[in-house]
């Protein structure tokens, strides 16, 4: 009996913590905390006749503007399953936050290029092959939209839908040869963000 009761005291303290971090963490990205920083990693599916399936993950670093609007860059590693090549796309990143709250959705941009290696699947004249003749900038760029929510003030999660698409000199079926053109995948994408103060 005392064992159950030092349960539920334990129970209802515990609870009551959990309610305080809540209730502070209904403070948002705030400027004055510093920058933006999230991790995230993205499972894409093919998206348009030439899509390729695709496994991602990313480090961005994004500096607040106000409390709403974050600019930065970030860096990432991709693999594309049907194209068989891995890539390193270096990026701009901006983030626009709808709310100021604990829960806000937000769209999110990234522009930039790319380099390329393991390629396999060169010069073979087959859907899904790449030349060896690369374009002239490797564009990537990748818009998205979705939600963020804060564990503590500091830290959260971010679950985003984003449309990676990635400039190729890939095969074109009906013309029988190679042109340049952007591979997409629609990726699903889980991150962890923090934030350090003082940046």
């Amino acid at each position: 009996m005392v064992r159950r009761r030092y349960t539920i005291q334990i129970l209802l303290l515990l609870t009551l913590l959990s309610a305080t971090a809540f209730a502070r963490a209904q403070a948002s990205f705030d400027s004055e905390r510093g920058c933006l920083n999230v991790v995230d990693f993205s499972h894409g599916q093919k998206l348009g006749e030439y899509g390729d399936k695709c496994i991602s993950a990313s480090y961005l670093h994004e500096v607040f503007i106000n409390e709403r609007f974050a600019i930065g860059g970030g860096i990432g590693y991709s693999h594309h399953e049907k194209y068989m090549f891995s890539a390193i796309p270096v990026f701009l990143s901006t983030h626009y936050f709808f709310l100021d709250k604990r829960f806000s959705p937000f769209v999110n941009l990234r522009v930039g290029g790319f380099g390329m290696f393991g390629e396999k699947n060169v010069d073979t004249k087959q859907k899904f092959s790449i030349s060896s003749k690369k374009p002239d900038f490797n564009l990537f760029i990748s818009p998205g939209i979705g939600v963020k929510m804060h564990i503590t003030p500091d830290i959260g999660i971010l679950a985003s839908i984003n449309d990676d698409a990635y400039l190729l000199n890939a095969f074109d079926t009906n013309k029988n040869d190679y042109k340049n053109k952007l591979v997409h995948d629609l990726g699903v994408s889980i991150g962890v963000h923090f934030q350090i103060k003082g940046w």
